[in-house]
C-alpha cells in the first residue's frame, strides 16, 4: 500500500539518536510542507515572525552588505535583509521545493536581481573563504545535525569583522508562562500542523527539536567556541525566541577557524 502524502512513520524522538538520518528527514519534511509553510508560520506566531526577522535584519545588516541566508525557506529573512540595506543576498536551502516559492515572492517584489536562491547545505557552503559580510538564519540551526560544522563554515565564509545573526525557538526557563508555551508547542501546534500541512510528524518534530537544542547561554558558548564574539543576545516572544548576534574578529585570518 502506498503511504498517503505527508506520511512519515518515524517517531521524532528517534531522529536524535546517534545513527538517525535527521538531515534526510528534515530535507524531506520541509520539502513536503513548503506549500503551507508560510501559513503555518503565521498561525503559530500570530503573524509575529515577520517582525522578528526585521529585528534580526536590522541588528545584522549594514548598507551595502553582501549577505548569506542559510536555510532561507520561502525567503522572508532574505527580504528583511534587503529592506535593511543589503545590496544582495544569496539564499540557500536543502529543501528544494521551498526555492520556487521564494523566487516567486522575489519576482512579485521586483527584487529578483538582488536575491539569489539556490540549493545548499549549511555544513558545506558553496562559497570561497571571506566571501560575504553577513551570515543569517531563522528557525533553522536546531535542525542541523552537525551544528558545529555549520558554524565553522559560517566563520570561514565571513570576511574579518563580518557578522552573524541567528533566530531560533528556545527552551523557556521555568516560570508561570512555561506551561502555556509547552501546551502550545506540544499539543496545539502538532494538531494544527497535521490538519493544515497534511504532514503527520512535521509539527510533532518541532517541540522535540526545541527540547534537544541549546539554551540561549549554551548557544552563546557554542558561538564563542567557533571563534565568534557574541555582541547581542535578545529574548523575544516571552522568552520562546532567542536572537543571537555575533561577529568574526577583525584580526581573523582568511580561512581561520
Amino acid at each position: 500500500m502506498t503511504a498517503p502524502p505527508g506520511h512519515d512513520p518515524r517517531d521524532p524522538d528517534t531522529l536524535f539518536e546517534a545513527d538517525a538520518d535527521r538531515a534526510g528527514y528534515v530535507r524531506g519534511m520541509f520539502g513536503s510542507i513548503a506549500a503551507r509553510y508560510d501559513l503555518m508560520n503565521t498561525l503559530m506566531t500570530g503573524g509575529r515572525h515577520h517582525a522578528w526577522r526585521r529585528i534580526a535584519a536590522r541588528a545584522l545588516v549594514r548598507p551595502g552588505d553582501e549577505v548569506l541566508d542559510v536555510g532561507c525557506g520561502t525567503g522572508d529573512l532574505t527580504f528583511a535583509c534587503l529592506d535593511a540595506g543589503a545590496s544582495r543576498v544569496l539564499a540557500l536551502d536543502v529543501a528544494l521545493p521551498m526555492l520556487p516559492l521564494a523566487r516567486a515572492k522575489a519576482g512579485r517584489r521586483r527584487i529578483a536581481s538582488r536575491a539569489g536562491f539556490a540549493g545548499g547545505d549549511a555544513t558545506r557552503l558553496p562559497l570561497p573563504d571571506a566571501a560575504v559580510d553577513a551570515w543569517c538564519s531563522a528557525f533553522v540551526v536546531r535542525n542541523i545535525p552537525d551544528l558545529d560544522a555549520a558554524l565553522s563554515e559560517a566563520y570561514r565564509v565571513l570576511r574579518p569583522g563580518g557578522r552573524l545573526a541567528n533566530l531560533e525557538i528556545t527552551r523557556m526557563k521555568p516560570g508561570p508562562l512555561r506551561p502555556l508555551a509547552r501546551l502550545h508547542f506540544t499539543h496545539v501546534v502538532p494538531v494544527m500542523g497535521r490538519l493544515i500541512s497534511g504532514h503527520r510528524s512535521a509539527y510533532r518534530y518541532l517541540p522535540v527539536s526545541v527540547d534537544h537544542f541549546d539554551a540561549p547561554e549554551e548557544f552563546t558558548a557554542r558561538l564563542e567556541r567557533a571563534g565568534f564574539e557574541v555582541t547581542q543576545v535578545r529574548s523575544l516572544m516571552l522568552g520562546t525566541i532567542a536572537l543571537h548576534v555575533a561577529r568574526k574578529p577583525d584580526t581573523a585570518s582568511v580561512g581561520d577557524g
